[in-house]
């Protein structure tokens, strides 16, 4: 009997021990939460300071939640502290993929209570600072580690947590503090639809239905943005659902088969709808109604291969559209720069633009030429193979 009461209790404290973590933290708004040294436990080389505790607010309010199902959330509430590794210089400023908190959200945690080893997974789950690493620091987002382990240590009864990592040559500390649990919004979802190509009537304007609003069919109507394309923005949580658009609530709807792209697979005949795995802010692309692509365009008409002009007026500038009275070349200008009249672009339907310039094209000052005229294209601008598209 006493085996059995010394083997509940060391269960009962190896369970209370894992509930340490669960919770929402923030960096400890203090001078030394972030600080860096050559071993662990001594961290000399740097650490914050009061002011940055204000400079770096953007970071020091960022929170994470640890739920009791292995769940971790990393909010940052649009804004968090970003450095020159990311392609930006080191300020508070729109978070960098994949250390955003949502691109591949939601992530997962384990926690092991003996050897206080806490593991955050994921691409682009971190805490403290995102560029650090086990054995390094990041040079580029695109190395984001899939996973990166801390070791803990709990104190202020349990309120305060200091995780420290080796980065090979040196070590990292960050200190946080137990918040209270931070309510993320609902996720952005813009629908988009080009109702250009429907023949039928719209009297009382589109909608959205899905299983997120129960097909209620008039409660979400779309705003009518112009040229056929209806618009809107609903908060959604977090989940996967079923939508489609349709016209004057249920008058009429989408229509899919089991061979489209974007329905939902595990459902069948009659009821094929659109499916989205919503997991943070999205704008859907343009679609179709009743499609799963984009509505044809003009665009057609641009394919084939063009030149300018040679007439006098084909280059010209103003002080609005449709005014090119500041400057135009004249019928003389098609001989002088005939290495420019002659250049050709072939726009293909494949989305490829080849720019042909046979070497020789029109260079001005701006690009090293005195004087203006015919020579050897310069680069960047020399041509080739591009893409393109028409909005």
């Amino acid at each position: 009997m006493k085996k059995i009461y010394l083997l509940s209790a060391i269960v009962f404290l190896a369970i209370n021990s894992f509930a340490q973590i669960e919770g929402t933290w923030r960096l400890a708004p203090a001078a030394g939460s972030l600080a860096v040294g050559p071993a662990q436990g001594d961290y000399s080389w740097w650490s914050n300071s009061t002011g940055d505790v204000s400079l770096r607010a953007c970071l020091f309010d960022d929170s994470l939640t640890f739920g009791p199902n292995g769940e971790l959330t990393h909010y940052m509430d649009g804004s968090t502290w970003v450095e020159g590794w990311q392609g930006s210089p080191d300020a508070c400023n729109t978070p960098v993929a994949p250390h955003d908190g949502t691109t591949n959200a939601p992530f997962t945690y384990t926690y092991n209570s003996t050897s206080g080893e806490l593991t955050v997974n994921g691409i682009g789950a971190h805490m403290g600072l995102a560029k650090v690493i086990n054995g390094g620091e990041l040079t580029s987002p695109a190395n984001a580690a899939s996973s990166i382990t801390y070791n803990t240590t709990f104190s202020n009864n349990n309120n305060t947590l200091t995780l420290e990592i080796s980065i090979g040559s040196g070590w990292w500390k960050f200190v946080y503090q137990r918040t209270a649990t931070v309510t993320m919004p609902d996720p952005n979802v813009t629908f988009r639809v080009n109702m250009s190509n429907y023949t039928g009537t719209i009297a009382n304007g589109v909608f959205v239905n899905g299983s997120f609003n129960g097909w209620c069919g008039s409660c979400n109507p779309m705003t009518d943005m112009g040229n056929g394309m209806w618009q809107v923005t609903l908060p959604i949580p977090t989940s996967n659902i079923e939508y489609k658009f349709t016209v004057d609530g249920w008058t009429d709807q989408e229509n899919f088969t089991a061979n489209d792209a974007c329905i939902d697979p595990n459902m069948g005949d009659p009821y094929y709808n659109r499916y989205l795995q919503i997991s943070g802010d999205v704008v859907l692309p343009a679609v179709c109604f009743s499609s799963c692509d984009p509505c044809p365009s003009n665009a057609t008409q641009l394919i084939g291969t063009w030149k300018l002009k040679p007439n006098a007026g084909s280059l010209a500038v103003g002080p609005s559209l449709g005014d090119g009275s500041w400057w135009s070349n004249g019928a003389a200008d098609v001989t002088t720069r005939a290495c420019l009249f002659d250049d050709s672009i072939k726009f293909e339907a494949n989305g490829t633009m080849t720019h042909y310039m046979d070497g020789n094209t029109w260079l001005e000052a701006w690009q090293g030429a005195a004087p203006d005229g015919c020579g050897t294209p310069v680069a960047p601008h020399t041509g080739g193979i591009q893409r393109w598209r028409i909005n």
